[in-house]
């Protein structure tokens, strides 16, 4: 009975011991099945592992399930093999349950067919383990008295402790870097001649410190040495976080060095850098917008890779629907290429007619002469016809002077002589000026005034007009001349008290003397007008630039 016993035992055995080795699957499992609490214990824990001669199996056991607990990584036991002669696509007899979180992590097939936790992995579970764990928090733990490893709601006293301590020391490191940080960005503005919007800059502080403190508290969680679950919550929302703060913090640090390269360019001459600057920011906007979002799905578990592939699957029907979008956003490319106008040019597109206050990528913003901000879409300005007025290196002046009927004609060539000589005098009138009796009107005499005026921009217009126009009504002032304007005169030719008086006869021969004396060299013509000592005619003053005496400057 005795040997057959043993005969019994020597073929048993052997399967009872590699029952939970028998495949990737289980021996997977073995480690997290024999350390829960209920059914503790670290011999079965560590029965699949391939642990070096002398090593201490048990410890290294324990390390390995603390160190996949504290960073969160839970191993997806149900997706392993649990094929007994399983082969990976190279042909080995290996499996990696995590290739991307924690590719250390791997299982052979031992030579007698049972499966282990490789020789490799377990080399590297010490170092794994001062990595995870800070020498600071086993100080912290070592330094407590007892009574701090009572649990309370599922948690050691110390864990709370230690919690409060990271949130208190990641404030102050935060608060401590915001302060670092702005001193380093004045300091780069003020080198290079700019100045800083402080409200905008102060939008930055709050994103700046919760960064940093999510980013210590994600560092110091896996000193807490909290549960599975709780581990990988708290990992994954700290993660998310952090995405989040980055993508507010660079946001807002992208409006603040737009803030300060627009004070740059309102100092330069060139007004394309104007133009420029918000272009830039909404794509450097975009991109940082785009980048937020692919971390944001990395952070919560969506594969990037298979989103882009699902994206260029619906990229026709995204085309389609945004067809617009992208007219758009080409036709801003055309404005900045062909720069039918900067901002601050006074244009006209279509029916709208304003000021350029902004281009973007989707639309361009004009303020109307009504203070009114009218949004026209960039697709449309590039089939549109613009009238850009900014452009102009002169402004047209066509006004009517008009005098009353009872001017003589030697004050209306006066006043004439004086408009012209008025032009003269302006700085900003280019030497292309007209002035004439133009017509004879309903109740006027009507003298054409035609000019253009080299100025920059509209106000600098309206200005030389005004000042033009003040000195036409002092001229006429001094020349004792009056302003006509829409009226009728009615006049009685007789009335019974004072009847019409009649013409006294002349003889033909005296009419005809009359007539002839305004011919070519008669003694009342004067067919160029009244001869003044100077002309300001541009006809004479051209003469005169010669050096040579025209008619205008005829005694």
């Amino acid at each position: 009975m005795p040997l057959l016993f043993f005969l019994f035992a020597l073929l048993v055995a052997p399967s009872s011991a590699w029952a939970q080795c028998e495949n990737p699957r289980k021996a997977t499992d073995s480690l997290f099945e024999w350390t829960r609490p209920g059914s503790f214990d670290l011999a079965k824990a560590s029965a699949c592992m391939d642990i070096a001669p002398g090593a201490n199996r048990e410890q290294l056991a324990i390390q390995l399930k603390q160190v996949l607990d504290a960073r969160g990584l839970w191993v997806p036991v149900p997706s392993i093999p649990n094929k007994p002669d399983f082969l990976d696509d190279d042909g080995e007899a290996r499996v990696v349950p995590m290739p991307d979180d924690f590719p250390t992590l791997a299982l052979e097939r031992a030579d007698d067919g049972r499966w282990l936790y490789s020789r490799h992995t377990m080399d590297a579970v010490p170092g794994l383990y001062a990595s995870t764990f800070s020498p600071v928090s086993q100080w912290f733990q070592s330094a407590l008295p007892p009574v701090f490893y009572t649990r309370i709601a599922g948690l050691y006293l110390w864990q709370m402790l230690y919690a409060f301590v990271l949130v208190v020391v990641a404030f102050v490191i935060g608060t401590v870097a915001r302060i670092l940080l702005r001193n380093q960005v004045l300091r780069a503005v003020k080198r290079m001649g700019l100045r800083l919007d402080d409200q905008e800059y102060a939008r930055t502080n709050g994103p700046i410190v919760l960064l940093v403190i999510f980013g210590v508290l994600y560092w110091g969680i896996t000193d807490l040495q909290l549960g599975i679950g709780f581990s990988a919550v708290m990992h994954g929302v700290l993660n998310v976080a952090m995405v989040l703060c980055g993508l507010f913090l660079a946001s807002r640090f992208v409006n603040v060095g737009s803030r300060v390269a627009q004070a740059w360019a309102a100092g330069t001459e060139n007004r394309l850098d104007d133009q420029l600057i918000p272009l830039v920011r909404q794509s450097v906007q975009v991109v940082v917008l785009v980048l937020g979002v692919l971390y944001l799905a990395d952070a919560i578990g969506i594969d990037v890779w298979k989103l882009a592939a699902g994206v260029g699957i619906g990229g026709l029907a995204f085309a389609l629907a945004a067809q617009d979008t992208v007219a758009n956003v080409f036709g801003s490319v055309n404005i900045f290429v062909d720069r039918p106008f900067q901002i601050g040019d006074w244009v006209i597109i279509g029916s709208v007619e304003g000021v350029v206050e902004e281009v973007g990528f989707r639309s361009t913003r004009v303020r109307t002469f009504y203070n009114s901000v009218v949004t026209i879409p960039n697709s449309q300005i590039t089939n549109a016809n613009v009238d850009n007025m900014g452009l102009r290196p002169r402004r047209r002046v066509k006004m009517m002077l008009s005098l009353t009927y009872d001017t003589p004609p030697d004050k209306l060539e006066a006043y004439v002589e004086g408009v012209r000589a008025i032009l003269a005098a302006h700085p900003f009138v280019q030497r292309t000026y007209e002035v004439h009796v133009y017509t004879l009107g309903a109740s006027s005499v009507d003298i054409l005034v035609y000019y253009h005026v080299v100025v920059p921009g509209w106000h600098e217009e309206l200005k030389a007009r005004s000042q033009n126009i003040l000195e036409f009504m002092r001229l006429a002032e001094q020349l004792g001349v009056s302003f006509a304007f829409p009226s009728t005169s009615v006049y009685l030719e007789s009335t019974p008290s004072e009847p019409l008086r009649p013409h006294s006869p002349r003889s033909l021969e005296e009419l005809g003397h009359i007539a002839d004396s305004f011919g070519p060299n008669g003694s009342l013509a004067r067919p160029e007008g009244p001869r003044f000592a100077r002309s300001w005619s541009v006809q004479a003053r051209a003469e005169a630039d010669h050096g040579s005496v025209g008619s205008g400057a005829q005694q």
